[in-house]
């Protein structure tokens, strides 16, 4: 749908979509004392509001009844320039769909009001971006002093250590990412150099089996099946904020060619 573009349907004024969502508080009052002490805010869903016309076609009337009708969580997309970088979407629910049947209806003029509530708030990029998660050195090495290129000497000769990249993240808000793991590796850890932050995963990846680690859901599967409690106590659930990360990749076996895949989507508010 277009906003004022040709067609049979006209779409009149989305709202919601770069309105503030809901904040949910955690303020407490101050006993016998004015004011109160504030807590940390969350946000809370994002509602946002379709109204469109739909112009003498039958045919694009069912079509509309039938993908806004409520249901399970869909995805919506939508071009705006400047929102999203450009192309965005998010994931929300039909809650609401007002379709009145009055003259303008039996004139061929069908009016549409639809409320769609994302339980997310975020705005994501349509395009989800990736990287190689890479360990800073092969075990083994011995470094050499005072240099300082990203090489070391290794038990059977030299070589050339590929030092991990910084990974940009646009958006304005804090996105979860998703890690995937293929084996042989042991005790895998992610290690978020910016930060200190680190999710290790205290087990044994089998060759060619994949671990993944979705941090959103705070989910860690092997090969579909729940190894959460293989995590360990100084693990830590993070995300990816706007700007650089230097994310590193490490396990106790410490081959060079092992490391995490990782995909996200860059965020708004």
């Amino acid at each position: 749908m277009l906003l004022g573009g040709p067609g049979s349907v006209v779409l009149h004024e989305p709202s919601g979509l770069l309105d503030a969502p809901e904040v949910r508080t955690s303020d407490r009052t101050l006993l016998q004392r004015h004011g109160a002490s504030a807590g940390t805010d969350y946000l809370g869903a994002r509602v946002v509001h379709l109204a469109f016309t739909v112009l003498d076609d039958p045919g694009t009337v069912a079509d509309i009844l039938r993908v806004f009708q409520p249901g399970p969580d869909r995805i919506l997309r939508f071009a705006v320039p400047g929102v999203a970088g450009g192309l965005g979407r998010l994931t929300g629910r039909v809650r609401k769909r007002a379709v009145p049947t009055d003259a303008l209806f039996t004139a061929g003029a069908v009016r549409c009001d639809i409320e769609v509530y994302a339980a997310d708030p975020l705005l994501y990029a349509d395009q989800q971006s990736t990287a190689r998660v890479l360990p800073a050195s092969p075990r083994g090495s011995v470094r050499l002093f005072p240099f300082r290129f990203p090489w070391g000497v290794m038990k059977s000769g030299a070589a050339f250590v590929t030092q991990p990249a910084d990974i940009t993240v646009d958006g304005n808000a804090a996105t979860w990412p998703t890690y995937s793991i293929t084996g042989p590796v042991v005790n895998p850890t992610v290690l978020n150099r910016s930060t200190g932050e680190r999710i290790t995963v205290q087990l044994t990846v089998p060759t060619a089996e994949v671990l993944t680690i979705e941090t959103r859901t705070r989910s860690v599967l092997l090969n579909g099946a729940s190894r959460y409690g293989a995590l360990s106590p100084d693990s830590v659930w993070f995300p990816l904020r706007p700007g650089t990360a230097r994310l590193e990749f490490d396990d106790l076996l410490g081959d060079k060619n092992r490391g995490a895949d990782i995909r996200w989507r860059s965020a708004w508010i």
